[in-house]
């Protein structure tokens, strides 16, 4: 059939015609919620006007299709859809020829008792590794997984080659966490998606269906008695009619028996169809069901309802729903209470459906926005670290394998080499090579494997390759002079700009300089003539892995980077026979890996900058972390502004930001009381954007990230394009100035705004921690009096130590510049920098809060300058380091007994001093007067 442009399409058609998407799922299904979850779904991809055509049941039948005019379920697709000839489980990889990308559609797909009768292919097993897999809102059906552990291993490794996954409900998205290890998005169902005149225009084709008079809808899946004897009570009481329609599947008398309804207020509709059945929704005056797809177009078309927990489909399901909608008052538990609940508020209920609307549009912009990025974009599924390499049964073989050094590191190397889109591989052979040649061949599907003996002709062999297809190429050598024999082809492609991969197996560095055979200095060895080279830490630990992802995936992008050239990467290797009696499959490469770094930058397409852009639109957790910087221009702050306003964002800022614009917050003291616990639950961002310099040391915010969520990616901004990983979260490097990425992320997030949501709860959290009051006169007692009595305009320069690590406890006036020498932390150098500082600034007072051995460290900082009438130091003096005390080691508390008085003197400082809390309060406010026209020294002893 081909009625109209939608029907059955021929297999000779099928072969010839390309379509963007394969929608697989149960649109076939005899059920009207099935039916109508792909409805919606085909509307949303004809509105993102991608071609799209219906993978049918692989398990029905040629004989189907006579069946069309008895069949709701063909029959409205032959009205609606394209749909794939008939192809069994074995053939339906045949269809990789025929789309780019395939959609699993919603529903309880991947219920085990649902999906066990077709195999794995529900998960995708049968689509090419090169086309985008996208589940949507799919769902497990059950609070836990209910399948077998061989299963439970298929799915395992099936779900992880996913470009992306949404689930529908909580469970779903915990069992996909617990059981399977990946983290995935949880999304609202399809019918929600679809423009209700969709729904009405389908409700207007009806033109033999009418019902004049008022009446109650029930729709009811699994009709009993104690059903029946609710709804013939609802139907006496309120003399109402109340039209009953079953499921599709299922004999319809029977169902009737079961209800056991005498009353003639009761009516069935037998078997009406999917327009009709929209219809008894629209036009009702309440709905009574037991079926979660009767709950959702209850909602959809603004109805009262009551709604069962049906516990033989799942009853998860409901409060899952209700409660995203703040409906759960509309569920019951038991049959029984239909009557109770639809008489305790009257007949005339009223649902506050502007509010729902409201949450429904903006999870479908969400929704809506996800599908295009992840059927268009390049996104993976991201797996938990701690599970990464481990198999849910293994031998004790497969288990020593998978524990391997040399495994692991070569698995992580070669898997970034397929991620990152390196296809062709020169192989030559060697002993130490032996476990990286292995996980080529055994992954050879992946790559273009080339075997070339002599070292120096392979180099130059990968070299030729490069230099004609424009892509990079990688070279693998064994150890020694085998390595060396690469340096001429390195040379070359060095000078002629050729992204060539070097691969160099090596020894552990034990055995150098040892006479070792066949053991030579391979770090840097290509020094002078190479991009960039790295030596794969040897070990294996959690940061050892870590460090090989991150090196390996900076040393891959830097081949491209910028101007082409060669890389190198060393990896030691001392068991070479490892894993040579496991069956090949156990050495297949990982899932996409996470983080998985990229980088983009003004270089690249408007398109591809998008990709990030339709990231941040969808995304409801925002960190902005802001460095240290100098204060904004005009221009700048309205950029900043701009960009918080369009974005569900946070800024988080501390002193030396010099930042305080719409949506900041400054919440140290927050930060460093909560715990990461609360912090994963309430706060924790999906993506976390880093901006500027350093953040002033020991910002708790690093070490909450670094214990939180895996699932957190952190996006560096930085106008030099180097890969540096702070939170151990990065997977993107955006190769701009800040000022650009603002202003230019403003430009194209169109008509976006921020909801606020995620700033609300930041600042609800942080306005329970305040400034703490400190009574004991010390350091702390000194830093909360002076900073917020600093005037207004001033400069404030804070030296390093305690100085600058507690000064974020305390408030300091907006108006206020703070400067640190935050680079390097180092002790030396902060009075000099404040004294250049104060040589140019002539309209602010200049404030220096220092330490005393970072004052004695610079003490010829203030010798031999121009002193001027602007210049404030306020010297901390607890007669040794502060903040290393509590170690309590002489040698590294430098305790002294020196007083800055006849030096500072000498030099032409006014100098005071204070020895306790009433001194102390009594000369800082001649200390911080701004009438006072003379350098100041000021000297505050305490413990």
């Amino acid at each position: 059939y081909d009625l109209s442009g939608s029907g059955w399409l021929e297999e000779s058609m099928l072969m010839k015609e390309k379509y963007d998407v394969a929608v697989y799922g149960l649109w076939y299904g005899n059920n009207y919620g099935s039916i109508i979850t792909y409805y919606a779904l085909t509307r949303v991809l004809e509105d993102m006007h991608l071609s799209y055509a219906m993978i049918r049941n692989p398990l029905g039948r040629e004989i189907d299709i006579d069946s069309l005019e008895r069949s709701h379920p063909l029959r409205f697709a032959r009205d609606h859809y394209k749909i794939t000839p008939l192809l069994p489980l074995s053939r339906l990889s045949e269809l990789n020829e025929n789309f780019s990308a395939f959609l699993l559609g919603s529903d309880q797909m991947w219920n085990y008792h649902l999906s066990r009768p077709y195999g794995q292919s529900y998960f995708f097993d049968f689509v090419s590794d090169n086309k985008r897999k996208i589940a949507y809102a799919t769902s497990f059906g059950r609070n836990k997984y209910i399948g077998p552990d061989d299963e439970k291993e298929k799915i395992f490794r099936n779900l992880r080659r996913f470009n992306a996954i949404s689930v529908r409900d909580d469970f779903s998205e915990r069992i996909c966490r617990d059981d399977f290890s990946i983290t995935v998005e949880k999304m609202i169902d399809p019918v929600f998606l679809c423009a209700v005149e969709k729904y009405d225009e389908l409700i207007n084709g009806v033109s033999d269906f009418k019902i004049e008079e008022e009446y109650i809808f029930a729709y009811i899946l699994d009709p009993d008695a104690k059903l029946g004897t609710s709804i013939q009570g609802i139907a006496e009481q309120t003399q109402k009619r109340v039209i009953v329609v079953f499921n599709q599947s299922g004999d319809k008398e029977n169902f009737k028996e079961r209800l056991h309804i005498s009353s003639d207020l009761v009516s069935y509709e037998q078997n009406p169809t999917v327009n009709e059945w929209l219809y008894l929704f629209k036009h009702s005056k309440y709905v009574i069901t037991d079926s979660f797809h009767g709950t959702c177009f209850s909602i959809i078309f603004h109805k009262p309802f009551i709604v069962l927990k049906n516990l033989k489909r799942g009853g998860e399901r409901f409060p899952n729903l209700l409660g995203e909608f703040n409906l759960i008052d509309r569920m019951i538990e038991q049959p029984e209470d239909f009557p109770k609940k639809f008489f305790e508020n009257g007949f005339e209920l009223i649902v506050d459906y502007k509010q729902v609307d409201k949450v429904i549009n903006e999870k479908k912009k969400e929704a809506v926005m996800w599908l295009e990025t992840n059927l268009k974009g390049d996104r993976g599924v991201s797996v938990k670290e701690e599970v990464i390499n481990s198999p849910l049964q293994v031998d004790k073989k497969v288990e020593k394998l998978y524990q391997s050094p040399e495994f692991v590191k070569v698995r992580i190397l070669v898997t970034l080499l397929r991620d990152y889109g390196i296809r062709h591989i020169v192989l030559s052979p060697g002993g130490r090579d032996v476990p990286i040649v292995r996980m080529f061949e055994y992954n050879e599907k992946y790559f273009k494997l080339y075997f070339v003996t002599d070292e120096r002709s392979a180099a130059y062999f990968g070299l030729g390759l490069a230099t004609q297809l424009r892509k990079p190429v990688a070279c693998v050598c064994t150890s020694g002079t085998a390595a060396s024999n690469y340096l001429p082809a390195v040379t070359e492609a060095y000078f002629t700009k050729i992204p060539l991969i070097v691969i160099t197996a090596d020894r552990l560095d034990v055995y150098h300089n040892q006479g070792e055979d066949q053991t030579i200095p391979q770090k840097n060895i290509y020094a002078g003539v190479i991009k960039k080279e790295i030596t794969i830490p040897e070990g294996l630990n959690g940061i050892v892995e870590y460090q090989t992802r991150r090196d390996v995936s900076e040393c891959i992008l830097e081949a491209t980077h910028n101007e082409c050239g060669p890389v190198h990467i060393n990896i030691a290797i001392e068991n070479i026979t490892v894993g040579k009696d496991v069956p090949h499959n156990y050495w297949e490469l990982l899932p996409k890996i996470q983080p998985h770094i990229l980088r983009v930058g003004l270089n690249d397409k408007k398109s591809q900058l998008m990709k990030w852009c339709k990231s941040l639109k969808v995304a409801k957790r925002i960190l902005v972390v802001y460095g240290q910087n100098a204060p904004q221009t005009v221009e700048q702050l309205e950029n900043i502004n701009s960009f918080v306003s369009k974005y569900n964002c946070v800024i988080v800022t501390d002193p030396i930001s010099n930042l305080h614009c719409d949506y900041s917050i400054m919440p140290h003291n927050m930060l460093l009381s909560i715990s990461n616990e609360r912090f994963n639950k309430e706060l924790s961002p999906e993506i976390i954007i880093t901006v500027g310099g350093k953040r002033l040391m020991n910002d708790p915010l690093t070490f909450k990230v670094r214990n939180g969520a895996k699932s957190i990616r952190h996006w560096s901004v930085t106008p030099d394009g180097t890969v540096k990983d702070f939170y151990f979260r990065l997977t993107s490097v955006l190769e701009m100035s800040q000022d650009t990425f603002f202003k230019l992320f403003s430009e194209m997030a169109g008509d976006s705004q921020n909801n606020g949501n995620y700033y609300r709860k930041w600042t609800e959290v942080n306005e329970e921690f305040t400034s703490p009051v400190i009574e004991k006169f010390n350091s702390h007692y000194i830093q909360s009096m002076f900073l917020p009595a600093i005037p207004h305009n001033s400069m404030l320069h804070l030296g390093v130590g305690l100085s600058f690590y507690d000064c974020r406890k305390f408030n300091i006036d907006k108006s206020i510049e703070v400067y640190c020498n935050m680079g390097t932390n180092g002790i030396d150098g902060c009075t000099s920098t404040f004294m250049g500082q104060c040589a140019v600034l002539e309209e602010k007072l200049c404030f220096l809060l220092v330490g005393d051995l970072s004052f004695f460290y610079d003490m010829n900082s203030i010798w031999n300058k121009k002193l001027n009438g602007r210049m404030r130091i306020l010297m901390v003096n607890n007669n040794g380091t502060g903040l290393l005390r509590n170690h309590k080691l002489k040698g590294i508390s430098s305790v002294h007994n020196t007083v800055a008085k006849g030096w500072v003197e000498s030099t032409g400082f006014e100098y005071i001093d204070a020895k306790s809390k009433e001194d102390f309060d009594s000369k800082l406010r001649y200390f911080v007067d701004s009438t006072i026209d003379k350098p100041l020294f000021f000297e505050v002893f305490c413990e």
